[in-house]
């Protein structure tokens, strides 16, 4: 056994530099084409969100011009009581909500475009979220194209007015995804501080300043302001998670939001400001 374990240690002695060299070789070149593919990915997103935006803007102002109409025909409806303005009525309806389910398709998928390139969202929440997402445009879409078959007054109305109830559960979920993303977007800066600042140290350290009191407590006063950050992303990661399964748990943040994140937003604010300071010291 100690020959056989002999001659393997040899082995590996023998060609450990040329794997090595190549190995490293491949790990370099796999890094540099992820590194590629991701900004690449990225430059899609931002030109996703770019285009879906412009377009979202322009559904919404078609959306506000169909409702004025709507509004129109619905007094007409109300002074006429005519066949001629209850089709009118009929017809705006019908418009209107074509229009409202193509306003919320773009806007949902602005939220999952946006939701897909925020980094510090937890993993298993942005799966979740995603999917919700996602069933929600197919049913939006599903909708859309059997009121656009539709044309008797009582069926356009039994359309738009199951719509109306589950409208409310789309609210929700567009509010807890805001959430996330908001979250999200300070988990993303606190990600970067924390980066930055192990550099910063190194940096420090190489120019053999960190050893200085006036440095060191301050590098150590940027450590407390980010450690604080962190244990109240911590938390409240944790709380969501922990309460995943609740019934619109997220959704209950999103009117008390700033409450929320200030506390988090003054210390990664206090820590990038300490950040500056130390390059300057």
């Amino acid at each position: 056994m100690q020959i056989l374990l002999a001659c393997l240690l040899s082995f590996f002695l023998f060609i450990s530099p040329v794997s090595a060299q190549e190995v490293a070789e491949e790990v370099l070149v796999n890094d540099e084409v992820l590194k590629t593919e991701m900004i690449w990915q990225k430059e899609r997103l931002d030109s996703e969100i770019i285009t879906l935006k412009a377009s979202y803007q322009a559904q919404l102002e078609n959306y506000l011009y169909q409702e004025k109409l709507y509004r129109i025909a619905y007094d007409q409806y109300k002074q006429l009581q005519t066949l001629v303005s209850i089709e009118d009525l009929t017809q705006k309806a019908k418009t209107l909500g074509l229009s409202r389910d193509e306003v919320l398709i773009s806007y949902l998928d602005l939220l999952r475009l946006n939701l897909i390139a925020t980094e510090g969202i937890e993993l298993s929440l942005k799966s979740k979220y995603l999917s919700q997402l996602e069933s929600s445009i197919v049913y939006l879409k599903e909708h859309q194209e059997n009121l656009r078959n539709l044309n008797e007054r009582d069926q356009v109305s039994a359309s738009l007015s199951a719509f109306a109830k589950d409208q409310k559960d789309l609210n929700k979920q567009a509010k807890e995804v805001l959430v996330l993303l908001a979250i999200g977007n300070l988990q993303m800066i606190y990600d970067k501080s924390f980066i930055l600042k192990k550099d910063m140290d190194l940096y420090l350290e190489d120019k053999g300043t960190l050893s200085l009191p006036t440095v060191g407590r301050a590098s150590d006063e940027t450590n407390r302001s980010l450690n604080s950050a962190k244990l109240k992303l911590d938390a409240f990661w944790a709380e969501t998670l922990k309460r995943n399964e609740s019934n619109w748990y997220l959704s209950r943040f999103y009117d008390d939001l700033p409450r929320t994140l200030n506390p988090i937003y003054v210390n990664l604010s206090q820590s990038i400001s300490y950040l500056n300071e130390l390059l300057g010291i």
